[in-house]
């Protein structure tokens, strides 16, 4: 690490580990590509920091007074002790891959092997927790078949196909296998997975946008996938339901041009529901065997015409998520004319009247981003709010209990 890098780190972390002030990646980056360095952004005067019109004066006071008391050394003593790399956006060894991404980490937390090369020829396998033992089975296969091959096994270390595809790749000697998980690295979840983070320990890696012992939260798991997805050079689901997480990975391969593989499963198994449906949509593509992966990539890395099929996916998703919201739109405008016709007292009555001025900052912060995009997804939410998801997960919360927001599938919206 050079020493720009060395110097610069412990305000990379100090930024990254700010919660609760509004300064999300997207702004932080603001702040380094206009002092070209955190460590003067962090000890710029209070009407320097203002000249950056892309942040809200509110948060840069906010940031003013959090910095006052708050603890150079300590985010930088936990990598440290634990023993840890921390890899800022601007360090070499940071992923090219994650700048596929809408807002990619800005520093990423990882235990274990780190070597780039591990990402050039990989496959993220992912699926339901509530797998089936027939799921189970061939994904363990798949992926051991896969390492086998030197693909590098990226997956999630949670329960069901996550594991499979992580013993898959331990069954063989000195694969590749990657967990990115939704908590800091240094935290097992579920606890159930201590063998399989004491493998990765050994012969793997363990990866974490999160700093170290930071826990699980609900809005953690689809920013996860969303890495998942630009770590893999194609996504293989191999069990999903109409409403699994899996398929928020799946999508996002799909938005970054990547191809999607779905394993067969019974017609009447509700778990293989959701992949099934992206299989008859052309979204995803039908594999029985391995031999399906190695001939689909094949064909895809010599064929450009395979590769305008993977642009037509990403823009027929794109278009269904455009139809659809202009489906909603349209259906709850026609509610609204239906209520205006039968009784103006009663739409009054039924029409929620948000009391603006009660609402805090992080509050109205979303709420009026709602009301520009109607309905967003949760990557789409932190990138267009600049702020920390965790303060967005524990603010949509709030507004859930206040009946203002609502979730729809991956989805938020207004109730």
């Amino acid at each position: 690490m050079s020493n720009f890098h060395q110097e610069e780190l412990i305000y990379w972390l100090a930024f990254d580990s700010l919660k609760g002030i509004g300064l999300g990646p997207k702004r932080i980056k603001n702040l380094f590509d206009h002092f070209s360095s955190l460590q003067r952004a962090w000890l710029a005067d209070e009407s320097e920091l203002k000249e950056i019109e892309t942040i809200p004066a509110g948060v840069i006071e906010a940031f003013v007074r959090e910095r006052q008391n708050f603890s150079l050394e300590k985010p930088l003593e936990k990598v440290y002790r634990y023993g840890i790399k921390a890899i800022t956006q601007i360090d070499p060894l940071y992923p090219h891959q994650l700048n596929q991404l809408v807002q990619p980490p800005l520093v990423i937390y990882a235990k274990g092997i780190w070597d780039l090369n591990w990402f050039e020829k990989s496959i993220g396998i992912v699926g339901t927790r509530e797998a089936s033992d027939y799921a189970l089975t061939q994904t363990r296969q798949i992926s051991s078949q896969l390492a086998s091959m030197d693909f590098t096994i990226i997956s999630g270390m949670a329960l069901g196909i996550d594991s499979a595809a992580h013993y898959g790749a331990f069954d063989v000697q000195n694969s590749r296998c990657v967990a990115v998980v939704a908590n800091g690295v240094e935290q097992i979840v579920p606890a159930s997975s201590r063998p399989i983070y004491k493998a990765l320990m050994e012969n793997g890696l363990v990866l974490s946008e999160y700093p170290p012992e930071i826990l699980p939260e609900k809005g953690y798991f689809p920013a996860r996938n969303r890495i998942v997805a630009a770590l893999s050079q194609a996504v293989l689901v191999s069990e999903a339901g109409a409403r699994s997480g899996a398929l928020i990975t799946a999508e996002r391969a799909i938005e970054m041009k990547k191809p999607v593989f779905g394993l067969v499963g019974r017609a009447d198994n509700k778990q293989s529901e959701g992949i099934h449906r992206w299989i008859r949509k052309g979204l995803a593509r039908l594999i029985t065997s391995t031999e399906d992966i190695l001939e689909e990539m094949e064909m895809l890395s010599s064929m450009p015409s395979q590769i305008n099929m993977l642009e037509d996916a990403s823009l027929f998703l794109a278009e269904q998520k455009k139809q659809s919201t202009m489906q909603r739109k349209s259906s709850e405008k026609k509610d609204v004319e239906k209520n205006n016709s039968s009784n103006q007292t009663t739409t009054q009555s039924n029409t929620k009247s948000i009391d603006i001025a009660s609402l805090n900052e992080s509050e109205k912060n979303i709420y009026s981003t709602l009301l520009e995009a109607d309905s967003i997804s949760m990557d789409r939410l932190v990138e267009l709010t600049s702020m920390p998801i965790h303060k967005i997960n524990s603010t949509l919360m709030t507004l859930e209990l206040k009946k203002i927001i609502k979730r729809q599938g991956p989805s938020i919206c207004r109730a």
